[in-house]
C-alpha cells in the first residue's frame, strides 16, 4: 500500500512535480520509545520516521499527518493498493 500526495500550485525541486507516492521502507524498527517505520518517496527525495501502526494503512495515516503538519502545502491524499 502507498500514500499518494497530490500538491496544488507547487513546484518541487525546480520542476512542476505534483504527485508523490509515499511508501513504508523495510520492516519496522524498535528504539527506546517503541516501534517506528521509515517512510519515503524517491520522487520527493525525502524520508522520515513515524510510529509503526498495527496495519500498513494506520502507519501511512501517521505519515499523512506528518506531511500535512510539516509541509503546509495545499494537497490531497489517497491510499493506493500495490
Amino acid at each position: 500500500m502507498k500514500l499518494r500526495q497530490t500538491l496544488y500550485n507547487w513546484r518541487w525541486d525546480g520542476g512542476p512535480k505534483q504527485q508523490f507516492d509515499w511508501s513504508i521502507e523495510g520492516s519496522p524498527a524498535t528504539d527506546s520509545t517503541g516501534q517506528y517505520a521509515r517512510i519515503g518517496s524517491f520522487g520527493a527525495k525525502y524520508w522520515f520516521h513515524v510510529a509503526a501502526g498495527k496495519t500498513e494503512k494506520l502507519t501511512l495515516s501517521y505519515a499523512k499527518r506528518h506531511l500535512q503538519s510539516s509541509t503546509g502545502y495545499p494537497s490531497t491524499f489517497e491510499y493506493i493498493e500495490n
